[in-house]
């Protein structure tokens, strides 16, 4: 059986203590860019930029707002911010062409960074928006946990397995 991806059906976003619905939304989820560094010397042909392993450069979730919402000036609060952001995929099977559906969660801890309250214009969209920088981020498909960065306590998983366990282990630690 072979199962083609087609798009996201749709998806609802919730944050905060009591995982409120935070409104119709649009989500730019952040990009894994690896922190890098130079490497030149005796023996090597130049220089090349080395990845450091399961370390990543700053990341954002990006949520854009038709209008402003108290939900939206809630993440503001200068505290850890809890975002969830569950989805369904839609998938056909290639042989039968039935639409199949999977679940995709998304879960992020960060502070809050930015929030832009828009623009007054009368019939308009007000078109804030919100960024929260992360320091964590889970996520999982069909309930199976696919991908994991915890930069606080370093942690990067990858369809199970602990890249940075031995680096933590090499520090003292569990």
């Amino acid at each position: 059986m072979s199962i083609l991806p087609e798009r996201l059906v749709n998806f609802r976003a919730y944050a905060g203590p009591n995982a409120e619905f935070v409104g119709l939304t649009d989500v730019e989820l952040p990009s894994f860019d690896s922190l890098t560094e130079s490497i030149a010397g005796a023996g090597i042909a130049g220089e090349y930029s080395s990845p450091v392993l399961g370390h990543f450069q700053s990341q954002m979730v990006k949520l854009k707002w038709r209008t402003l919402t108290l939900a939206a000036l809630r993440l503001l609060a200068p505290q850890r911010i809890v975002l969830d952001i569950r989805g369904s995929i839609q998938q056909q099977e290639t042989t039968s062409g039935a639409l199949l559906t999977s679940a995709i969660r998304v879960e992020c801890t960060g502070q809050p960074k930015h929030l832009g309250l828009g623009k007054l214009e009368p019939g308009k969209i007000m078109g804030n928006e919100f960024d929260l920088e992360i320091s964590t981020i889970r996520i999982s498909i069909d309930n199976v946990p696919i991908l994991e960065l915890d930069k606080f306590n370093s942690v990067f998983k990858v369809d199970g397995v602990d890249y940075l366990q031995k680096v933590r282990q090499d520090l003292g630690g569990v």
